[in-house]
């Protein structure tokens, strides 16, 4: 349990440019947000988000591609 905890503690979001995050969203330790993505509004960011991509829900999945 102890390492997890280190673990955790050491992990960076990551958050390129031109990202919207909207309101009351949580992304966890560890995840990379790409360039130009938007994450909805009371998302739960678990994994990491690909570039120019709509992200929502609990736990957030891709639900668009944007060109």
């Amino acid at each position: 349990m102890r390492k997890l905890l280190y673990y955790w503690q050491r992990c960076k979001v990551v958050i390129d440019d031109n990202v919207w995050i909207g309101e009351k969203s949580s992304i966890l330790p560890g995840v990379h947000i790409g360039r130009g993505a938007i994450v909805a509004a009371n998302s739960v960011v678990t994994h990491d988000v690909p570039a120019y991509s709509v992200v929502a829900g609990v736990p957030a999945k891709v639900i668009k591609q944007l060109n």
